[in-house]
């Protein structure tokens, strides 16, 4: 499923486009995908320590304390 179709189903489309900048959009789509860190640096051609801080950038702009929340709110 493609970000934009995430956002269609998302209760926060507005406030996620705005939160978060296009780099951790990618990774939380992939984040809900079920990808681990190293899984997506290696789709998006990143260092999983990038990742890692793009998902640690997410989840503290959407104020969740854990990746699992956070694909549940990106649900």
């Amino acid at each position: 499923m493609s970000w934009t179709e995430y956002r269609a189903h998302s209760v926060l489309p507005a406030e996620w486009s705005r939160a978060l900048s296009p780099a951790e959009q990618a990774v939380a789509v992939h984040l809900c995908e079920g990808l681990s860190n190293r899984q997506i640096a290696a789709v998006l051609c990143k260092s999983p320590a990038t990742v890692k801080n793009q998902v640690a950038a997410c989840l503290r702009k959407l104020g969740v304390p854990t990746r699992t929340r956070l694909i549940a709110l990106l649900r």
